[in-house]
């Protein structure tokens, strides 16, 4: 498998049809950019989702000849590397290409040659390619991802005492609420909003579980992932 691990390989200027930019990303420590504001919006999903290891906009430029034999050039949007765990498990990196439906559906035969090269590529090096469209990234989960994306940002040492008593609430408790949660560990008020800030940090670096896919609240059920509920009160 040919690995492309690269700085984007064609520059995004600025557009003015669309929403384009930069977003800072805390997994790659740089900043990454995007065409729209859908691309931006699945850059959320790519942060915050723990089995991605890594990705890259704009990864690489396919090469592939038309109807006419005239030679093109494709540049899909994202490249993205699984965590190892599956990785080993044979899942492969994602080339990934983002549109509107609207967009897909009125230039699909425009398209199909690109996605069609795109796909001979995957299967030569190792790759698999999808195309998403807002229905696949405007979610509930997408919410959720924005919502605890501003505590990610952040890193705190998990020896700090409110996280080590949030921790060991978490164990007592098992499954829980975050407003449980926070009313056991606190009875003062400025006391349980410090305490907010620190569970919302450990559900977005999935210390603390919860169901992603459903709307997010202080009456959620959450509860501690079994790789840290010894690990971190040793």
């Amino acid at each position: 498998m040919v690995q492309i691990i690269q700085n984007k390989v064609r520059k995004i200027g600025l557009k003015y049809s669309s929403l384009s930019g930069s977003f800072f990303s805390a997994k790659s420590n740089k900043e990454v950019q995007f065409e729209s504001s859908l691309e931006r919006d699945f850059i959320f999903l790519l942060e915050m989702d723990w089995i991605i290891e890594s990705y890259h906009e704009q990864p690489v430029t396919i090469y592939y000849s038309d109807s006419e034999g005239k030679q093109r050039s494709y540049t899909p949007d994202f490249l993205f590397y699984w965590h190892p765990r599956f990785a080993s498990k044979g899942a492969k990196p994602l080339l990934i290409e983002i549109k509107y439906k609207e967009d897909l559906e009125k230039n699909l035969s425009i398209y199909n040659p690109k996605f069609k090269a795109a796909e001979e590529f995957c299967e030569k090096n190792g790759y698999e390619f999808k195309v998403l469209t807002e229905e696949d990234i405007r979610t509930e989960y997408l919410e959720n991802c924005k919502f605890l994306y501003r505590y990610k940002k952040n890193t705190f040492d998990h020896r700090h005492p409110d996280i080590q008593l949030i921790l060991k609430t978490m164990c007592d408790l098992q499954c829980t609420t975050p407003r449980e949660l926070i009313q056991v560990c606190a009875r003062e008020k400025y006391k349980q909003m410090e305490l907010i800030y620190y569970m919302w940090y450990m559900v977005s670096i999935n210390i603390i579980r919860c169901i992603w896919e459903q709307p997010l609240t202080m009456d959620s059920a959450i509860w501690l992932d079994e790789l840290y509920e010894n690990s971190y009160l040793k």
